[in-house]
């Protein structure tokens, strides 16, 4: 086993020796999103213009460099990134020549972005947004090669058992006992677009905030911030063409009333508490239908059934359902070695048609959601970008992190999946991270600008 890691390593490294990694993540920066550096100059500049030393995009891109390398905090940042090579590459990178020889120190960038209007940062990642779902390079992700499905979901970013401040969340724990303490939090709800199964990137961003004071319902403040993303997401992309997934809580003639006057699809993941009479006319119609398909997998089966034209209240809703059974070896414990009978299920709600042949591609694209949380959320707060630390402790600023890590995720996720680069070598997502980074560490990106500048194709895994 030591042999063919040893030798597995070798061979990644004489891989990646014919690459240099931090020009190829500047190559993907200026094919897939040309306008990034010429949108964060144009953000407007709160700073008094007398006593400017970095320019405001050499802030926004240091920040976005450092989510992008995998750095935990802002003091680390400053720390990682004083080498003059790397001050030099941050300067070129954004096309500035450079008036001092020195890194922007966490504080600094810490203070701009207190005072920097989130909204602004808010309109690029749409701006970045629209300019991928453009490209052809992800036309194949599009759901019956229409509509872009759009992931609803919501996350918590910060907690502690101290006041934040007026706008943050809190909920009581074990009220009226001993034990009883509070806690206060951050939350957002976060719709992203699916662009390839391994590039899920945010596309909108809703803030859900204290307004009365009052101990926060998580499901009146979810459906509350759910609809007003919407209404922002119309004004933002008038003529997109989306499908909404998201989960149970939405099931609600609100929800089906909004994306049908905005022309959108839905799929939502259905419990029968959510619409009690549409779970009874489902169970009584399948019975007569019979649409139910058995099919065998490699350690088990699984089922796919569906139900069309249910009404309620005027709305034609279709239901579709998959169940599993496999047979799984426990791998941990006292029964490893074991067999253990595993049995799953998923109803899916929708207003898209559902017929054999096409039910088992839906019922996928209704269990991409955990993606977003998954493989969005906890990639976001697990592995390298740190999403529930606590970059900052003023409110503005916080959102402001917030935008600027989602950039940094959706440029990472671009060189992630890119095939060229990754195919032989053997490294997780933290092992890659840290070898763009020692790329950008060790060459200088000016001596390599005539290849930064040509145009290829890129191919994803």
């Amino acid at each position: 086993m030591k042999t063919k890691l040893k030798v597995t390593r070798k061979e990644t490294r004489r891989h990646l020796e014919q690459f240099h990694l931090a020009v190829e993540l500047v190559k993907v920066i200026k094919h897939f999103f040309p306008d990034l550096i010429r949108l964060l100059k144009q953000t407007k500049d709160p700073r008094n213009q007398s006593y400017i030393t970095y320019p405001n995009v050499i802030l926004l891109m240091t920040r976005i460099l450092s989510s992008i390398f995998y750095i935990s905090s802002m003091r680390k940042t400053s720390l990682q990134f004083n080498s003059e090579t790397v001050i030099q590459n941050i300067w070129e990178l954004c096309g500035e020549t450079a008036s001092v020889d020195e890194i922007p120190y966490w504080e600094t960038i810490n203070k701009y972005l207190e005072k920097l209007e989130p909204e602004e940062l808010q309109d690029i990642v749409c701006q970045l947004v629209y300019r991928l779902v453009r490209s052809r390079a992800f036309a194949d992700a599009r759901l019956r090669n229409k509509y872009w499905q759009v992931v609803v979901d919501g996350t918590q970013i910060h907690s502690s058992h101290r006041k934040l401040d007026e706008k943050s969340l809190y909920r009581v724990h074990n009220k009226g006992s001993d034990k009883e303490y509070t806690e206060y939090y951050y939350y957002i709800l976060e719709a992203k677009i699916v662009l390839h199964p391994d590039i899920i990137v945010s596309i909108m961003t809703e803030f859900v905030e204290n307004t009365d004071g009052e101990e926060a319902e998580k499901q009146d403040c979810e459906r509350k911030a759910c609809y007003r993303l919407m209404e922002r997401f119309k004004k933002e992309f008038p003529r997109l063409p989306a499908c909404f997934c998201a989960d149970s809580l939405y099931a609600c003639e609100n929800f089906f009333i909004k994306c049908r006057d905005n022309g959108w699809r839905y799929i939502l993941r259905y419990k029968e508490g959510s619409i009690p009479t549409i779970a009874d006319e489902y169970r009584r119609l399948k019975k007569i239908e019979k649409n139910c398909r058995k099919q065998e997998l490699d350690d088990g089966f699984c089922w796919h059934d569906f139900v069309t034209g249910i009404d309620y209240k005027g709305h034609k809703i279709n239901l579709a359902e998959y169940r599993e059974e496999r047979e799984v070896q426990i791998k941990k414990g006292e029964r490893k070695g074991e067999t253990e009978n595993i049995k799953t299920g998923f109803l899916f709600l929708t207003d898209l048609s559902i017929n054999e042949k096409n039910v088992s591609a839906l019922v996928e694209s209704g269990r991409r959601r955990w993606k977003i949380e998954n493989e969005g959320f906890n990639t976001q707060k697990q592995h390298g970008y740190f999403l529930e630390h606590l970059f900052s402790r003023d409110y503005q600023a916080i959102k402001n992190h917030y935008y600027l890590i989602q950039i940094g995720h959706m440029i990472s996720q671009i060189i992630e999946a890119w095939e060229k680069l990754w195919k032989k070598a053997a490294l997780d997502l933290v092992e890659k991270h840290r070898r763009i980074f020692e790329s950008f560490q060790g060459i200088k990106l000016s001596e390599h600008r005539q290849e930064t500048g040509k145009r290829f194709q890129i191919r994803f895994q």
